[in-house]
């Protein structure tokens, strides 16, 4: 071969004599009386375009895999995948003279549809969908194993800056320079917050400050649920993790393993915590539409406490809204309007509103003086208010990174609430 190569050598390339010679191979191999026989070329004897009833020279044939945004309508990895590797391309000119980036999206091997190799949408002419069984690796390595590439990002982000679990590994492939497809030039949506962990790390900051973490630990296993409460009454939030409808719960914020096991709900309800009868330890609840199930002690088991408040699709927080309270309450955000609910009565008797629709929402004691309040958190910038009313913002701070799970605890006993990151 290195021979043949090198007396070829102006006619053609050691790798272009390669990639001829192994498609006069298949052809052989899978056509051969086609090849030997017929009047057509090795390519067209050899392709049979993965069992796909199209002509060799559609795009359902090329090799690649097709664009997420021409299968869904959004340039981002869907629901049941992860991008599990990328590449860059250079010379486009679709990016302003930078690289364009490609990211694959891996079929998880736990999603609960499983799809089969096809052209996208049935079209010859477009690419493939779950053919191609193959990972470049630099992002979520924590995944040991992944299936299928389900469709493809194309980004002139690099992707590190889009999935902080994507490494800077560089691989390169310039022939998918010019790929491209209308819906790619649409306005990028934002990705949808990050609910589950990835990386299992938490980051506790005792001081509703700007700073570094406090305190830094281990926790929980990558997808899980994370929450935070007091799970055993001295005065401490600690972490928990909830896997399917497993709930895990820990009483120090340092890594081991579980004080706590139950099972409790359904998998894919949502999980509130609170002191819901005024004895001092957190327990949890689950939320169904706007359906609150709740339970007081840490055991599987029904409901002790069930009630409707709010409506389908609000976001739900828990905490102490008036001085004196010994239970926690409930309340909904609705856009960026506020309803928070007295322990005693079915309606809400607190309502303003505060910060922005799209803002993400947490609560908290800032000041220590027993009453829970709201903050809005845009980025890794926390806007917390102390009264719960309409209003500018009391404190301002930063902490964590953008895309980060936020919690808030109590993570010294006597100090006020701060903030705290899973990851």
């Amino acid at each position: 071969m290195d021979k043949t190569s090198s007396l070829l050598a102006t006619r053609t390339s050691r790798r272009g004599m390669l990639v001829r010679s192994a498609i006069v191979g298949s052809a052989l191999a899978t056509s051969p009386t086609d090849y030997i026989f017929r009047p057509i070329s090795a390519y067209a004897a050899a392709c049979t375009c993965r069992g796909q009833p199209c002509s060799c020279g559609t795009a359902c044939c090329d090799g690649y895999t097709s664009f997420c945004c021409s299968i869904t309508g959004d340039n981002s990895c869907p629901s049941g995948t992860v991008p599990a590797g990328w590449w860059r391309a250079e010379g486009s000119g679709l990016c302003g003279g930078a690289s364009r980036y490609y990211m694959d999206c891996n079929q998880l091997l736990d999603a609960p549809q499983q799809c089969g190799c096809s052209c996208a949408g049935g079209d010859c002419n477009n690419r493939v969908t779950c053919c191609t069984h193959f990972r470049y690796g630099q992002c979520h390595q924590e995944i040991a194993q992944v299936g299928a590439i389900v469709c493809r990002v194309v980004t002139c982000t690099p992707p590190w800056q889009i999935d902080p679990t994507c490494s800077t590994a560089d691989a390169q492939d310039d022939a998918t320079r010019f790929h491209d497809a209308p819906c790619l030039h649409e306005p990028p949506k934002p990705p949808p917050p990050k609910t589950h962990l990835v990386t299992a790390q938490w980051f506790l900051r005792s001081s509703p400050t700007s700073g570094a973490a406090d305190i830094a630990f281990p926790y929980g296993a990558p997808g899980d649920l994370p929450i935070v409460g007091d799970w055993n009454g001295d005065g401490v939030d600690t972490v928990g993790v909830v896997r399917g409808s497993l709930f895990l719960l820990r009483n120090s914020n340092t890594a081991g393993s579980a004080d706590i096991a139950f099972v409790y709900g359904d998998a894919g309800d949502a999980v509130i915590v609170g002191d819901w009868n005024g004895d001092g330890t957190d327990t949890v609840g689950i939320v169904r539409g706007n359906t609150f199930y709740l339970r007081n002690s840490h055991t599987a088991g029904s409901a002790d406490v069930t009630f409707s408040f709010g409506d389908a699709g609000d976001r739900v927080i828990v905490g102490k809204w008036k001085k004196g309270d010994k239970a926690d309450s409930v309340g909904v955000v609705r856009g960026n309007t506020f309803y928070l609910r007295n322990p005693t009565t079915g309606v809400a008797d607190i309502v303003f509103n505060y910060g922005d629709p799209g803002d993400k929402v947490v609560v908290g004691d800032w000041n220590g003086d027993g009453v829970d309040t709201p903050a809005v958190v845009r980025g890794s910038t926390f806007y917390a208010r102390n009264s719960n009313s309409s209003g500018v913002a009391d404190l301002t701070f930063l902490y964590g990174d953008p895309g980060d799970i936020i919690v808030t605890g109590r993570w010294k006993k006597g100090a006020p609430t701060g903030p705290g990151v899973a990851r």
